[in-house]
């Protein structure tokens, strides 16, 4: 699990860059329930290694498998 809060991994910063470059259903779905789950847990919040990844990916824009389809 990564800790959001850990300045190693800009949450804020990728999360806004995701929702900025979503353009799938599943990546608009995926920010808006990260978003959600900062909203209810705050600093308790966590990322699995492969949310994380995901995040980076859309907040690239490009590079993740859905993006393909």
């Amino acid at each position: 699990m990564i800790d959001l809060n850990n300045e190693d991994a800009p949450w804020a910063d990728l999360l806004v860059a995701a929702t900025a470059n979503a353009i799938t259903d599943f990546e608009v779905e995926f920010c808006d329930s990260l978003r959600q789950r900062l909203e209810r847990f705050g600093a308790r919040a966590r990322l699995t290694e492969a949310q994380h990844h995901k995040l980076t990916c859309i907040a690239q824009a490009g590079g993740f498998w859905e993006r393909d389809q």
